[in-house]
């Protein structure tokens, strides 16, 4: 390493910058395998003097594999599953710093705009498919004449979608970031196709869990992508743009679904919409996204998949999923049904746990992503901000449309107030984060405004105005939005880096399996305390207990001309109080995220480029053209 050095500080000023070649020096192989363009000595020498003041051969060997052939699998692991990032070591993690410029920064202002665009579009079509169907299921049901089954429409959707997250962080380190957001983008299409052309009932549902695997990888995969190519210090102000898209396409998908099935295309141009976003998305991304690519055969990566630990996981998650969507609507939780689901679901879980713990050497999901106090208390705060964000989302729209007899279009419109500060101070608090380099005062912040904002949805009766509703769910938006980017922060400054795909796409999952917990939750509640409020409106109004019944099926009913206006009242009254009982359930949600937020430790943002096994590679790996246009974007 010293004769580099001095090779290096003695180079004539003629050849102060040159693109790597065969004969390069592992520092310039290095330099180069991250970041893809021409190397001046000054990166040189600054490069190899910080590689100089590593103690550690050990860690050094790792770094020359185009000379010591070192095990692909040890490489690429970086750390047994015991190691973990602990509290006290936090604050050291720049090891394998490649550098102050950022991949995204290093791109012609053209290439950037088309390649953020491309990851937006498919984050958007991603997370608008978890919503979107909301508003379009009632004429779904009447065209198969299949009420009883459209509930699948959308569970089915959530159950792949949420199941399959985790994986694509370790599928993606072994296979390629970009391959695999393609590949996912594909599936994703299939279903959407499937879906918008379906015969049936059943080849529709099928169509759905289609579409939710390949979804899982879009929603998932953006935001490890843009944590690839960004600097820790600047990357709220990237993630906090998708992040905001994320949260818009969730709140507006009921408005654009009832968009499509009342205009002439019918529900179908639901699922056709995302067809063409999505291709052009695809385009985008195959043109204009350069990532490294992991090395070895393709026989080579899939002996590396840990295919006993996906199996286990997906079955655990999809039994404890159809156990929160069954409880309380289809099945009481005290059945055999769901109680079986539910204890089922737990062993599979803890036989996961002790599998991954002994069997794999890339384990599909390390618990060491677990042992550190900052990423577990992020992973939990995460299934709190889930229920956190939709449960308004889901039952705002409910509550306008009991009370003012709002049209779906109308009632998802009521969100809008919702949905606003969440994208606007989502942005805002991701550039202060860059700015100031803190986060955790964000989390306290948002936290106590969000507990607030839950709080207030209370006040929601049957006489609200307009202007109060706007006002009680701007402050729901605005804490919503100042939480969304550090906590994600305070997971990825938390692991190591090559645990960042994984732990990234465990954070994505977890958000929505707390969704899933909190509607679970949230209906049991509307739903008991709606049948109470109504036993004294059945005992008065006895001669219209079907039109009552009929009422608890679809709110909509409530306004029915048949309906008595002294009924009517009766029955808004009843829904009301169900709805303001969930408005309290949701509190306790909010609480749990502040009192976690308090437990947090601060880790300085790094202000360096690190390696992440996701794009570990030789430089060789990248194609020439590659290398041509990503040499002349760095000048």
């Amino acid at each position: 390493m010293a004769e580099a050095s001095d090779n290096a500080s003695t180079k004539p000023p003629s050849q102060m910058s040159r693109p790597v070649t065969a004969s390069s020096s592992v520092a310039e192989r290095e330099i180069a395998m991250f970041s893809g363009i021409a190397i001046t000595d000054e990166d040189r020498q600054l490069f190899i003097d910080g590689i100089q003041r590593k103690t550690s051969a050990t860690r050094l060997s790792t770094r020359t594999a185009s000379k010591q052939q070192p095990d692909l699998e040890k490489e690429v692991a970086g750390t047994s599953t015991n190691e973990s990032l602990n509290d006290d070591e936090a604050g050291d993690r720049d090891e394998g710093n490649l550098g102050s410029d950022s991949i995204i920064g290093s791109m012609t202002l053209q290439r950037r705009i088309l390649t953020m665009s491309a990851l937006s579009l498919s984050i958007f079509i991603g997370s608008l498919e978890q919503t979107i169907v909301a508003s379009s299921l009632p004429a779904i049901a009447e065209h198969y004449n299949a009420l009883d089954s459209v509930g699948w429409v959308a569970t089915s959707f959530l159950l792949a979608s949420t199941a399959t997250q985790p994986l694509y962080g370790r599928l993606s380190d072994i296979f390629g970031r970009v391959e695999t957001l393609i590949t996912g983008l594909i599936i994703f299409l299939i279903g959407s196709a499937i879906a918008g052309a379906a015969q049936s009932m059943g080849m529709l549902i099928g169509g759905r869990v289609v579409q939710g695997l390949g979804a899982s990888a879009l929603m998932s995969l953006v935001m490890v992508i843009v944590s690839d190519i960004s600097i820790e210090r600047e990357r709220a102000k990237v993630t906090s743009v998708f992040a905001a898209i994320w949260a818009a396409s969730s709140v507006l998908g009921p408005v654009l679904g009832g968009v499509f099935t009342q205009s002439s295309g019918g529900w179908r141009w639901v699922f056709y919409f995302s067809l063409p976003v999505g291709g052009v998305a695809g385009i985008f991304i195959v043109m204009f996204l350069r990532l490294p690519r992991p090395q070895g055969s393709f026989t080579q990566k899939l002996k590396r998949v840990d295919f006993l630990g996906m199996l286990i996981l997906v079955g655990g998650a999809v039994m404890l999923l159809l156990a929160l969507s069954f409880g309380g609507q289809q099945y009481a939780w005290s059945s055999p049904t769901v109680l079986c689901l539910l204890i089922f679901s737990f062993v599979v879980i803890a036989i996961f746990v002790l599998v991954e713990w002994k069997v794999p050497k890339e384990p599909i999901m390390p618990l060491r992503l677990f042992k550190n106090r900052n990423s577990g208390i992020a992973l939990a705060q995460q299934i709190f901000m889930g229920a956190s964000l939709f449960g308004p989302v889901f039952y705002v729209p409910i509550y306008f449309s009991v009370v003012m007899n709002s049209s779906p279009i109308g009632a998802s419109l009521h969100l809008l107030p919702f949905l606003l500060p969440i994208t606007i101070v989502s942005v805002a608090t991701g550039f202060a984060v860059s700015k100031t380099g803190r986060y955790r005062e964000f989390e306290w912040v948002g936290s106590a405004i969000l507990t607030v904002g839950l709080g207030l949805l209370v006040l929601f009766d049957e006489n609200v105005t307009t202007g109060k509703s706007i006002g009680i769910l701007i402050v729901s938006g605005i804490g919503l939005g100042m939480m969304m980017q550090p906590l994600l922060l305070c997971l990825q400054t938390a692991i190591l880096p090559h645990d960042i795909a994984t732990g990234t796409t465990l954070f994505v999952a977890t958000r929505s399996l707390g969704g899933s917990i909190g509607l679970s939750v949230f209906q049991t509640v509307q739903l008991n305390q709606l049948a109470k409020n109504l036993v004294p409106v059945y005992a008065k109004y006895a001669k219209y207990a079907s039109l009552i019944d009929a009422t608890v099926e679809n709110q909509a009913a409530i306004y029915f001309d048949s309906v008595p206006a002294d009924l009517r009242l009766a029955l808004v009254q009843a829904n009301v109080k169900a709805l303001r009982s969930v408005f309290y359930a949701m509190i306790p949600f909010g609480a749990l995220l502040f009192l976690l937020s308090l437990g947090l430790k601060h880790i300085p943002l790094r202000t360096k480029m690190v390696k992440t096994h996701g794009n570990s590679q030789s430089e060789e790996n990248v194609s020439a053209s590659d290398d041509k246009e990503q040499a002349k974007e760095s000048v």
